[in-house]
């Protein structure tokens, strides 16, 4: 048989397809086939391989008796071949390639030239590496026929398509044919082969690109969709890859690398390498450890970051000795050997522990974060206002109290998310008799938004809560009112120490307070104390894996008590997330087990929602490992509750995967399950799924928002909005358009908050709909006859649209705790207090919206800048709220001049022509027309007599009729000032009649005066619609605020003093950036430095310079120079203005005087 690797160049077709000529038509070549004849049948198939191309439609008819000759066990080999050829044409055009593949793997290498590139031989090639890689080394079945594959003549097709990658120097395609068939040896032989090109071809970087390619591809869960797999090929791209000699790799993606296998020791070398790093080849290595540190932080667990900082090195000292000699002499020893290993290391390189420390565990990164959005804060306060009086008026039309307080405490928490970490509560102090009106839970969720505003204060956490915390003789287990406002209290303090980059002293101090506070609780047997107190400690703890937490939360769920049972069964989930495929754990396992015998005995819904989305927090990340579990304990339960926590389950343990298998699970539920809550879930769980490719989330669920089932249509509204955060995708807009019309309350409360999530950190320059949500979330809170659910949805959008001072984004792709905060958010559908849980996903370090760059000693060069090539305005924050102010009608006052006195005192010592009754007369005209009546001039005006006037002409009639003829002078200069008047007054927004002056009635208002008024109108006209041309690039400063939207937009000018110490290509400018100092002799100034202060120390003042004091004579005692404020010297300018204006007043007087 001859090989399929090495093709038959003497082959007689392509003698005979060069010879004889094209047939016109392949029915007497058919008719051949059917005679007995060997070499009739030979040269029947030879002409019909020639022209099968053009009258394979004729061809086709007979492909049942070729197929029958190929596989004739008593026709020659050359027949059975041949006639297999031409049938695997025919199916190729046919549009059928893996039937065409089976019989051209039949026919063998004489027909099948994988180097020719005819379409034929790419068809066939592509069939074979989609049948390779689906395979996975199993035998091969096609679709259409159980007949199986040729193996080994397919493996040999891949060979030599793998032979053909590595001659062309394709090796990523050779990668990317290992990856998707999880061919562990292919990998590791394409790792080798890269290896030794790299050596031989000195091409090293060569080589990092395909280890970055591949990297790249391997932390893609979408690409490769078994986490196993992924496992194993990361060590090995460790083993073979980057722990190679002779690859110019980067270590920040060996670092990527290790923290993906959860290696805490590898990554811990890794850190030590760069921290100890010196010489002038590596200056700057320990810049890149710094970036590395804050890349953990941000995108890590909390666990495994404490993992990593504890194995960290520190500098030992002689009191750290002797308590080791007092605990055990073994101790001392290891102490002592650990000193010795500390000495080689300078203080330099200590002091940079020291700051890598403060980055892993001194919650730096939180104060970044908490100083961003404290000092960015755009909120609008007047949303806030408005949304007050708006819920007031339509309170006060006589409705329910239910509604009032289902309305007022959306109102305060869209308050919270609207100042979400900007520690800025200045409404609600300002309003406590309006924060007065909750009550009961509605007051505990009013204290908990504390802790959403205050989310990463951790330094005056405790202050800023202490009128609410529980007292030490208060834990006695009472029922008052003020229950309410303690348990909320202990919810917000595990709301502010929610994050993973907070200080770990603050989160062990939090956690025992917590601890204590659930044991005195425990005693008291007060549930609401209970419900806060286990909420905030598994925040606290969130992702430790703290088993004594775990333990005493495991307590308050035995209780059996609704309330404190479900807090307690979520708390255990946020401790023990992604924990749940730790099989070495004992523990671990009991936990799992314990929690799911208690699900099925107790009678509480609430308790078994709790533990059902405990167990799905428990998966969170396992994707594969957690499907048994699923399927056997959630999916297949009779109890619905159980069902819909199968849902999460799925959505949390395959977040971002796109899994089409985990897909197809949660349609099926969507369409079929009998339980509405479970169909509500299996569609919000799409939007986790498909989390990494956002896209398909509207074209998946476009039919579900026709879905009669209105649970279903909320669903998809929110799995939308979930999907397409800050993404401003018209189209799905587009989709939720109908769905704020929707004749079901909740499903426009969905459709609302969903278009909110998408207009995230949008402005009308590049997100047009955003001005009309505005305007329809506005008019729906204050329509009176809108359903509650729907005005709950408007308010709850207000705040979700600008959440977090519109600095942040609630994404589920940042990080685990945003995942799991909006997870949780989404459970206020059963429980209001759950609303605050959106803070994890608003308040996360990777939320919020800023390009933050960092020197070596951790603070900010101002200085450092990034360039966005696009307008400033499609970036910018939306306009604020103006305060409407009501119109008032201002009365025009008459001008008196001292030169119209002056006439009128002339007028009056002459005394010509006055009588009695012409006095009377003449006096009445003076004072309509020399005082300027307002009546006589509107009527003039809307009579069409005025006229203005600006010749000297038109001046002197002007005089005439205002001074009865007398005094032209004066009166024009009165009309200079009365024109001054009314520009001035137009200028400050107030509504003024235009100055006019009298004439003749019968005079018709001249050509000139209407010309020069109709080009000023044109003139004003033309400055009030001007406007310069906008820049199409702008310069952001450093810290600034950068949207996930704007990032594509930006770069760093690399000429620049400071640049990014990981190239651009690398790592977009985006989050928290390390720079490298390009000219570090030049002197620094420290002008140019920012510091990072808390909330707390940003108004306090600068410590002097130091200064040598001395007393008072004695020779270098120098005076206090006096200091006057601006305030006295604005006094002292008002006190002369004010004696100015009575030296004008006395001189008109003397002025009068004299006349």
């Amino acid at each position: 048989m001859t090989s399929i690797l090495t093709p038959n160049t003497t082959n007689t077709t392509t003698t005979t397809q060069q010879t004889q000529s094209m047939p016109q038509s392949a029915s007497h070549l058919i008719s051949l086939l059917s005679y007995p004849d060997p070499e009739l049948q030979q040269q029947a198939l030879q002409q019909l391989i020639a022209c099968v191309d053009d009258l394979w439609h004729e061809i086709s008819d007979a492909l049942l008796d070729l197929e029958a000759l190929s596989e004739d066990v008593d026709a020659p080999d050359t027949t059975r071949k041949l006639a297999a050829a031409v049938a695997s044409r025919v199916f190729f055009h046919l549009e059928e390639p893996v039937q065409a593949l089976r019989l051209a793997l039949e026919a063998g290498g004489e027909f099948l030239n994988v180097h020719d590139g005819s379409a034929y031989t790419e068809a066939l090639i592509t069939a074979a590496m989609e049948v390779y890689t689906s395979s996975t080394g199993t035998l091969l079945v096609t679709a259409a026929t159980d007949a199986a594959l040729d193996e080994a003549k397919l493996l040999q097709i891949v060979e030599l398509m793998l032979e053909r990658c590595y001659a062309d120097g394709k090796y990523e395609h050779a990668l990317g044919i290992a990856l998707e068939a999880r061919n562990e040896g292919k990998l590791r032989e394409i790792l080798q082969r890269v290896h030794a090109d790299a050596l031989a071809n000195n091409t090293p970087l060569v080589a990092a690109n395909m280890l970055s390619y591949a990297l790249q591809t391997l932390t893609n869960s979408t690409a490769v969709s078994s986490r196993a797999f992924r496992t194993t090929a990361l060590a090995i791209l460790v083993d073979e890859g980057y722990r190679k000699e002779g690859y110019a790799y980067n270590r920040a993606e060996l670092f990527q690398c290790l923290q993906a296998l959860d290696d805490a020791d590898a990554v811990c070398g890794i850190l030590v390498e760069l921290l100890d790093s010196s010489g002038a080849e590596d200056e700057e290595g320990y810049l890149l450890g710094y970036q590395l540190c804050f890349d953990l932080v941000i995108e890590g667990s909390a666990g495994f970051v404490a993992q990593v900082a504890a194995k960290l090195p520190k500098k030992s000292t002689a009191a750290d000795t002797v308590q080791a000699a007092v605990e055990g002499e073994e101790e001392a020893v290891e102490v002592t050997n650990s000193n010795d290993t500390n000495n080689s290391r300078s203080d330099e390189v200590w002091s940079r522990y020291e700051q890598a420390q403060k980055v892993l565990t001194g919650g730096f990164v939180s104060e970044l974060t908490l100083q961003f959005l404290y000092k960015h804060n755009d909120a609008d306060p007047l949303i806030m206002s408005n949304l007050k009086k708006s819920l007031e008026s339509s309170s006060s039309s006589g409705s329910a109290g239910t509604k009032n307080s289902v309305l007022h405490n959306a109102a305060v928490m869209t308050h919270a998310v609207l100042n979400a970490g900007t520690t800025n509560d200045a409404f609600l102090r300002d309003d406590l008799a309006w924060m007065r009106k909750a009550n009961n839970w509605a007051r505990f969720s009013a204290v908990a938004s504390l802790g959403v505003i205050h989310a990463n204060h951790t330094t005056e956490a405790m202050t800023l809560l202490e009128p609410y915390l529980p007292k030490d003789n208060n834990n006695d287990g009472g029922s008052g009112s003020n229950a309410y406002a303690e348990g909320g209290a202990l919810y917000a303090l595990g709301l502010i120490h929610a994050s993973t980059s907070i200080p770990t002293a603050s989160r062990t101090t939090i956690a025992a307070y917590l601890q204590s506070q659930v044991r005195a609780a425990l005693e008291g047997n007060n549930e609401t104390l209970l419900h806060g107190a286990s909420l905030g400690l598994g925040l606290v703890q969130f992702g430790t894996m703290d088993m004594v937490s775990a333990a005493l939360l495991k307590e308050v769920l035995y209780t059996d008590s609704a309330v404190a049972g479900e807090a307690s069964g979520i708390g255990l989930g946020l401790i023990l997330c992604g924990h749940a495929g730790a099989t070495t754990t004992a523990e671990m396992k009991e936990y799992m087990e314990e929690l799911q015998n208690y699900a099925q005995e107790t009678q509480h819904e609430k308790i078994i929602r709790g533990i059902a989305l405990g167990l799905a927090l428990m998966h969170y990340g396992l994707e594969e490992q957690s499907d048994a579990f699923c399927d056997a304990v959630l999916l297949s339960s009779r109890d619905p509750i159980l069902r819909y926590g199968g849902m999460y389950t799925l959505a949390l343990a395959y977040i971002g995967t796109g899994n089409n298998a985990v897909i197809q699970k949660l349609l099926h539920a969507a369409v079929s399950d009998v339980s509405n809550d479970v169909r509500m879930a299996s569609v919000i769980a799409l939007a986790f799924v498909l989390h990494n490719t956002p896209d398909r989330v509207p074209e998946l669920v476009q039919l579900l928002l026709e879905s009669f089932n209105a649970h279903v249509r909320y669903a998809a509204c929110m799995a939308i909005g979930i999907a397409m955060t800050g993404t401003f995708h018209s189209a799905s807009l587009k989709l939720l358009e109908p769905m704020l019309d929707d004749p079901t309350d909740f499903v426009r409360q969905g459709a609302m908050m969903g278009s909110a999530m998408i207009l995230q950190t949008s402005n009308p320059a590049v997100a047009p709909e955003s001005r009309a949500l505005r305007d329809r979330l506005v008019s729906t809170v204050g329509d009176k006859h809108m359903s509650v659910l729907t005005k709950m949805g408007a308010v709850l959008a207000t705040g979700i649209l600008d959440a977090g001072g519109r600095n942040v984004t609630s994404s589920i792709s940042s990080s685990q705790s945003s995942a799991v905060g909006m997870a949780l958010f989404l459970q206020h559908w059963y429980w209001y207090p759950m609303m605050h849980m959106l803070s994890l996903s608003l308040t996360d370090p990777a939320s919020a919206c800023y390009s933050f760059g960092l020197t070596g000693d951790f603070h900010f060069p101002k200085s450092f800048q990034v360039q966005c090539l696009a307008k400033k305005s499609l970036f910018a924050y939306p306009k604020k709220l103006e305060e409407k102010k009501e119109e008032r009608k201002i009365r025009v006052e008459t001008v008196w001049l001292s030169t119209t006195a002056k006439s009128k005192a002339r007028e009056m010592r002459k005394g010509k022509g006055n009588t009695a009754s012409s006095s009377s007369k003449g006096g009445a005209e003076a004072a309509a027309a020399g005082d300027g009546g307002a009546k006589s001039k509107a009527r003039e005006m809307r009579k069409g007599k005025g006229n203005t006037t600006s010749s000297s002409k038109g001046g002197a009639e002007a005089a005439a009729a205002g001074d009865g003829g007398n005094g032209g002078d004066g009166v024009a200069a009165m009309d200079v000032e009365e024109e001054k008047a009314s520009s001035t007054l137009m200028e400050e927004g107030k509504t003024l009649l235009p100055a006019v002056t009298t004439t003749a009635a019968a005079e018709p208002p001249s050509s000139s005066n209407a010309t020069s008024l109709e080009q000023s109108k044109g003139t004003k006209k033309s400055k009030k619609h001007h406007h310069p041309s906008e820049a199409n690039s702008f310069i952001i400063a450093n810290p600034s605020r950068v949207t996930s939207h704007q990032v594509q937009f930006c770069k760093v000018d690399s000429s620049q003093r400071y640049v990014p110490v990981v190239p651009e290509k690398m790592r977009q400018p985006y989050g928290v950036i390390v720079l490298r100092d390009t000219l570090p002799d030049e002197a620094v100034d420290k002008d140019e430095m920012g510091k990072i202060k808390a909330p707390t120390e940003e108004f306090e003042a600068e410590p002097p310079e130091e200064f040598e004091w001395a007393p008072p004579g004695h020779p270098e005692y120098v005076a206090p120079t006096p200091i006057v404020s601006a305030v006295d010297e604005g006094d002292k300018e008002k006190e002369d203005d004010a004696e100015g204006d009575v030296k004008m007043e006395e001189g008109d007087e003397n002025e009068e005087a004299k006349s």
